[in-house]
């Protein structure tokens, strides 16, 4: 029997909308048209008009249901997929792998696609065929867009780590199968990242004897000084001239006060990364943590969350 090693991270029906478009079309068509028929044979009783109606409303119903419900849209970690019955005796699928993958697309073509949010799904791949793959119908098209493109550029291996993903949450969507890191792993991978970095030079973590200095010393200005306490983890950094721009703007003016908000930090790769430079009093303290600091060389405070 063929093994898969593919593993599920995402399933959807066709948009609910679909189902009951379809079912309204039917019931139209032939529930309506039949109640009415034998309402005028049975000399216009309104018993076997309402029995006839709901008989055939649950036939066409259960039917419209039953190809609904087989309808899947699936992504793997190795492939996207449609699967689907179309016929009580017949199934359709169709599959293309992420390597085989060119480009995709996607489109909204009517006022029904963009009032209730969905499209089709396309997929190309690197052969002479205009679209390999099409699906019909999907909900919340655009976010599925950018599921599959991001899950697109991951790599092989990258990709069979995926376990799970939440289709509705990008930057919080993935869970990995690869073992979770504890506390003092995470320290030394996020060191030896920033040590790395060209223009980082020594790094330390700072505890809590640490923090209760910062947040009694700190100027008042420096607004991030409140939020650093709420953090897990934070680190200070000491760094060079070569320093990259700040990845945010550092100075703001609200009203007549000038103050230095906290700002995101690119190289750490953890939850609610942010940083922030202290104040001269500040900077003296940590300065003697550093083993060679040099006179020109300016601290950074980094803190962010497990």
């Amino acid at each position: 029997m063929q093994e898969f090693s593919d593993k599920i991270i995402y399933k959807t029906n066709q948009h609910f909308v679909v189902l009951v478009i379809r079912f309204l079309k039917w019931f139209f068509l032939f529930c309506l048209p039949i109640s009415i028929a034998i309402f005028l044979i049975a000399d216009y009783n309104l018993w076997v008009f309402f029995l006839t109606l709901i008989i055939t409303w649950l036939i066409v119903f259960g039917l419209n249901y039953f190809f609904w419900n087989k309808w899947y849209f699936i992504i793997t970690n190795e492939k996207i997929a449609l699967k689907a019955r179309n016929g009580l005796f017949s199934k359709y699928h169709i599959s293309i792998y992420f390597r085989n993958i060119k480009d995709i697309a996607y489109s909204k073509n009517h006022l029904f696609h963009y009032l209730f949010n969905y499209g089709t799904f396309f997929a190309r791949s690197w052969g002479w065929v205009q679209w390999d793959f099409l699906a019909t119908d999907l909900p919340d098209i655009e976010t599925i867009y950018k599921y599959v493109s991001f899950v697109l550029w991951l790599s092989e291996k990258e990709r069979k780590d995926i376990a799970f993903m939440d289709i509705q949450d990008l930057n919080q969507s993935i869970t990995w199968n690869s073992k979770k890191l504890d506390k003092e792993e995470i320290l030394a991978q996020e060191t030896k990242n920033l040590l790395s970095v060209k223009w980082v030079k020594e790094v330390v973590v700072l505890n809590k004897e640490d923090l209760d200095f910062i947040f009694a010393n700190e100027e008042d200005r420096n607004h991030w000084v409140y939020e650093t306490i709420k953090r897990d983890i934070v680190l200070c950094i000491t760094h060079d001239s070569s320093f990259r721009d700040p990845d945010d703007v550092i100075v703001l003016k609200l009203w007549n006060k000038v103050i230095f908000p906290a700002i995101s930090f690119h190289e750490v790769k953890q939850k609610n990364v942010v940083s922030s430079s202290p104040g001269i009093k500040v900077h003296q303290y940590l300065s003697s943590k550093f083993k060679n600091l040099d006179e020109y060389d300016a601290t950074i405070l980094i803190w962010f969350d497990l």
